[in-house]
């Protein structure tokens, strides 16, 4: 109707605007997930705004008519609720975009905190010297770096052992050595000491004692032999200790080469933003601004208020006299589809009762012939019988 005609244009100009919103949104989103050129990117936020633009055509047509009671009220919840799902698809994109440069940035810095964190766990985890921290959890932080640091640590200690025992042998002789000679000296040269020696100068019984306990103590215990020994010892320990430096410095070349890789290995994986990282960080950072929650929920509202907008309109005119001519309409269309329906049935069964009755008259027809012909037959053959008959009784008196 004429006088309807700026109320519909309105809500198309709406449902046009929900299409439009929609494939900028769509156009953001994919900008964000894809560093494609637009030219193959707008074609398909083209078509995403005419598939919103045909689901809001769709909801709006759906509520035409002058239906009443709980029916209608039913559909305009459902239709609602999905308007509802639909403007908060439209609006998360766009608030991604708005606040693209905000979200990046935090994610960039969980990202370094995170990279810091890999770093940190993989330097305590494998670390130059000493065993790992017991409270560490480094089940996927451990490097195999197949060096020799702790063959080498091994020897060194071992060596070590080595010198620091021979050192208390050689202290030992060495003491027990001036223990026996001042003992024999005492002894020889008459010194008196109670209880240990006689007092009596010379070479005397206790003097070739002492001196011949001397003698197998320095005839079992080489003392120079075992200074040379304790020197070679030293001298493969510094030179283990210095092999031990070599190893430890490539080591710790190796393992720093190995964290730096690990290190940009996670980088590498941070390098991309994709949306459901952005969409994560937009939770974060309205978790901790007031004013980014308030601006995100804002733009819900609006993008949900503006899809449901044109059922709200509908809702909000009433029935207009379109409504109700529509009504009539399909009323109207529905009786003559009925009747054209009943019209076209009873043609087809009247034909189809002509066809059974001209088969019935040809069934007749044909039984009768049917019948003729074998009562034709049958005096044919009774004619034949009697013929037969009186042949054969003209033939009897000429035998006899």
């Amino acid at each position: 109707m004429p006088q309807e005609r700026s109320r519909y244009t309105s809500l198309g100009g709406v449902v046009v605007s929900t299409a439009l919103i929609a494939g900028t949104s769509m156009l953001g989103a994919l900008t964000l997930i894809s560093q494609v050129s637009l030219l193959y990117l707008v074609p398909m936020a083209v078509v995403w705004g005419l598939i919103i633009a045909n689901v809001d055509r769709f909801l709006i047509t759906s509520l035409h008519g002058d239906n009443d009671g709980w029916s209608r009220w039913g559909n305009v919840l459902i239709r609602l609720a999905l308007a509802v799902v639909i403007g908060v698809f439209i609006a998360e994109p766009l608030t991604l975009k708005i606040f693209q440069e905000r979200l990046d940035r935090q994610i960039m810095e969980q990202r370094a905190d995170e990279i810091s964190l890999v770093e940190s766990r993989y330097m305590q985890c494998n670390p130059a010297e000493g065993p790992t921290p017991p409270n560490v959890d480094c089940t996927e932080y451990h490097l195999s770096l197949g060096d020799t640091t702790f063959a080498v640590e091994g020897n060194l200690a071992q060596r070590k052992s080595d010198l620091k025992t021979a050192e208390d042998q050689l202290a030992e002789d060495i003491r027990r050595r001036e223990d026996l000679e001042g003992s024999r000296e005492r002894e020889c040269s008459g010194v008196k000491v109670a209880n240990r020696t006689t007092g009596l100068a010379g070479n005397g019984p206790q003097c070739k004692v002492r001196t011949h306990d001397l003698n197998t103590f320095l005839a079992n215990h080489d003392i120079p032999k075992q200074r040379a020994n304790v020197a070679a010892l030293k001298k493969e320990v510094g030179s283990l200790a210095a092999d031990l430096k070599g190893v430890q410095a490539e080591r710790t070349a190796t393992l720093d080469r190995k964290i730096d890789e690990k290190v940009e290995a996670t980088k590498q994986a941070y390098a991309d933003i994709g949306l459901l990282d952005r969409w994560e960080a937009l939770g974060t950072v309205a978790g901790q601004s007031g004013m980014v929650n308030f601006a995100h929920w804002l733009l819900r509202v609006i993008f949900v208020l503006l899809d449901c907008m044109p059922i709200i309109s509908k809702m909000l005119n009433g029935k207009t006299e379109y409504d109700r001519l529509l009504t009539q309409e399909l009323r109207a269309g529905s009786a003559c589809h009925e009747a054209e329906l009943n019209f076209t049935t009873r043609q087809t069964t009247g034909d189809y009762e002509i066809r059974l009755r001209e088969e019935d008259r040809r069934l007749k027809a044909e039984r009768g012939r049917i019948d003729r012909n074998q009562r034709v037959d049958e005096a044919s053959r009774d004619d034949e019988i009697d013929r037969l008959a009186r042949t054969f009784m003209t033939s009897m008196p000429e035998r006899r």
